[in-house]
């Protein structure tokens, strides 16, 4: 794989600088397709010299080449975490959860990681993950495991109908949790996204998969929650939003299979030793 390693990294960075672009403009209902890059201070429309992936941001200091207003760290860094991670899906699990499969597991790697980069990035921004994403998302990951397991594998052991019973069985379980959490506490245990976001890891990971990322999610967003108490960057009570905690779990699971999380956290998954 190391003739495809620099390569994949340029693409990247190319494709971290559209979804900085997509982050921006899709909660805010613009096009992210047609409509040329502005500066968000000053309105001036960006030439092809300022838009390039992180050697503009370093060139022209931070700043706006024409008001000089800053570009915050962010874009960079968007930039470069989508090509780091697309780096990563070169050693992934991916579908098969026991050994990647080449070109195809890893093209499937990098396009689950852009949508969970989006949606990681939007709920941080809004607390909000737009169902156009979720959505599409799962459709996407369904469309590819069947790909996968009829013409890539060839297998008997039918992974479509387990990830899109995983799909389902997310939507509605956690449409269900949600709900009767909001009957006891008054307050819905879920959001709406959440519940989609979770659905979207089961059309990639399968029920298995889907499993680990529920587990990781709470642990991780527990954890989050009382450090974020101790060293009292968080407020009692206060939202935070879980979109991110699914995101990465979600990749966590694809980069290093259901089995090595069963076989790290133990007694965590206590029923399965029932």
């Amino acid at each position: 794989m190391t003739a495809i390693t620099f390569p994949l990294i340029v693409f990247g960075v190319c494709i971290g600088s559209f979804l900085n672009v997509i982050i921006y403009r899709l909660p805010r209902k613009k096009s992210f397709l047609f409509n040329r890059s502005k500066c968000p201070v000053c309105k001036k429309n960006l030439n092809i010299f300022d838009l390039f992936p992180i050697i503009s941001w370093i060139f022209l200091s931070a700043k706006c080449r024409y008001c000089r207003s800053s570009i915050s760290f962010r874009y960079p860094f968007i930039e470069f975490l989508t090509a780091f991670l697309f780096f990563l899906c070169l050693e992934s699990a991916g579908f098969n959860y026991k050994f990647s499969n080449g070109f195809f597991e890893i093209i499937s790697g990098c396009i689950l990681v852009s949508f969970l980069i989006v949606l990681f990035f939007i709920d941080i921004d809004m607390m909000i993950l737009p169902n156009s994403v979720t959505y599409s998302g799962a459709v996407v990951g369904l469309i590819l495991v069947y790909y996968y397991n009829s013409f890539v594998v060839n297998s008997s052991n039918d992974f479509f109908l387990d990830n899109l019973f995983a799909y389902l069985i997310a939507f509605f379980g956690f449409s269900l949790f949600s709900v009767i959490v909001k009957i006891i506490i008054k307050k819905p245990g879920l959001g709406g996204g959440d519940t989609k976001l979770f659905a979207m890891s089961g059309a990639w990971l399968g029920t298995t998969g889907l499993e680990v990322t529920t587990v990781l999610t709470f642990l991780l967003s527990a954890i989050y929650v009382v450090f974020g108490l101790i060293f009292r960057f968080l407020k009692r009570g206060e939202y935070i939003p879980l979109g991110p905690f699914i995101c990465s779990s979600t990749f966590l699971v694809w980069f290093l299979g259901p089995m090595f999380w069963f076989q790290l956290l133990g007694d965590i998954f206590w029923w399965k030793y029932l």
